[in-house]
């Protein structure tokens, strides 16, 4: 497989990175993992605003001599060059600081990365075994809403799902309110109203997470203690890469509106 590295395409075992590099020392960085499916890089607008918003938040320029179009037909080039072309593809754009300074750096200049693997096809499925994860609770600020390269709450999370043998888990914020999964945002429907919880609880602001958003006008975002999930019709979590429902059902039209949310529009 290849990848592109500073606009250089490499073979992915070929790639070298210096002891010094900011990403390995300081985790001074962010990514974003995107879906290409039917020949559609999906909610690519979203991604780039993300992305943009998070350099800007780490105090990061963007590539010299690089456009977002430029970006956008580097990652086609690398489909195509992998054979993914006419497949599912799980992309991912890796932004961070070039080398320079301690904790405080020498530079905004940035290096970024470009991979695309096999990926799968969107899909709602069932996964019904969650719990609240408290060991490590998220909190808002400057970068919280951004995939930055620091995800050791969503690792340990992690760790803690495979160790109970769970689908999922709950991540809560300092003052014991709902946040999001450990890879997805968190959402639960009662009458048809879209519920979810603020970015100011520290949750990543997700692109399938605006999507759902666009959806469903009748929404609250805000501030939730997890008793409230007991209540819901249908409670389920959303990232690019699918729908995962924990408990209850969707009607059958709220089926039908969310592949059509996640599939036709997805440009």
């Amino acid at each position: 497989m290849s990848l592109v590295y500073n606009s250089t395409i490499l073979a992915d075992d070929t790639l070298s990175l210096p002891p010094a590099d900011r990403a390995f020392q300081y985790g001074d960085g962010l990514f974003e993992t995107i879906r290409y499916e039917r020949g559609r890089v999906w909610f690519w607008p979203d991604h780039v605003a993300r992305l943009q918003a998070g350099m800007t938040a780490l105090h990061l320029d963007w590539p010299a001599n690089l456009t977002a179009d430029g970006l956008y037909n580097q990652l086609l080039g690398l489909l195509g060059r992998n054979g993914l072309t006419d497949t599912t593809a799980r992309i991912k754009i890796q932004v961070w600081r070039q080398p320079g300074g301690l904790y405080t750096p020498a530079t905004s200049q940035t290096n970024y990365l470009l991979t695309a693997r096999a990926g799968h096809p969107f899909a709602i499925t069932q996964k019904p075994k969650i719990r609240v994860y408290d060991t490590f609770r998220l909190h808002n600020s400057p970068v919280s809403a951004h995939k930055t390269l620091n995800s050791l709450p969503y690792v340990l999370a992690g760790i803690y799902k495979v160790q109970q043998q769970l689908d999922d888990v709950l991540l809560l914020n300092t003052d014991g309110h709902l946040a999001e999964c450990q890879a997805a945002n968190l959402f639960w429907l009662t009458d048809n109203v879209l519920y979810t919880p603020d970015l100011k609880t520290g949750c990543i602001d997700g692109t399938a997470r605006k999507q759902l958003l666009r959806l469903f006008p009748d929404q609250q975002q805000g501030f939730f203690i997890p008793d409230v999930l007991s209540t819901a019709d249908v409670v389920f979590s959303a990232n690019v890469m699918g729908i995962q429902v924990f408990s209850g059902a969707f009607t059958t039209a709220q089926h039908t509106r969310l592949v059509r949310a996640f599939t036709d529009t997805a440009v």
